[in-house]
């Protein structure tokens, strides 16, 4: 049972390296200024409003630097 018992542990961790392992997910979108894929896409949205109804939030896209600012308004219309 000890070898049964190795294998079936084995077993798990490979499973569980192999799911971890795959970075099947879809490119990024690419930087509207450059066109260029980025690596990261970073977003926050701004505490301040200044009078303004809606918050903006922030894209930046790494590395190549580039970013901008969308109103909520923007976005719910996308």
């Amino acid at each position: 049972m000890r070898d049964t018992r190795q294998a079936l542990m084995e077993r798990e961790n490979a499973i569980v390296l192999g799911v971890l392992q795959q970075p099947d997910y879809p490119p990024l979108p690419e930087c509207p200024a450059c066109g260029i894929a980025p690596e990261r896409i970073d977003t926050r949205q701004s505490e301040l409003r200044f009078g303004r109804p809606d918050v903006p939030t922030f894209i930046d896209f790494g590395p190549c630097g580039h970013g901008f600012q969308i109103s909520e308004a923007e976005i719910l219309r996308a």
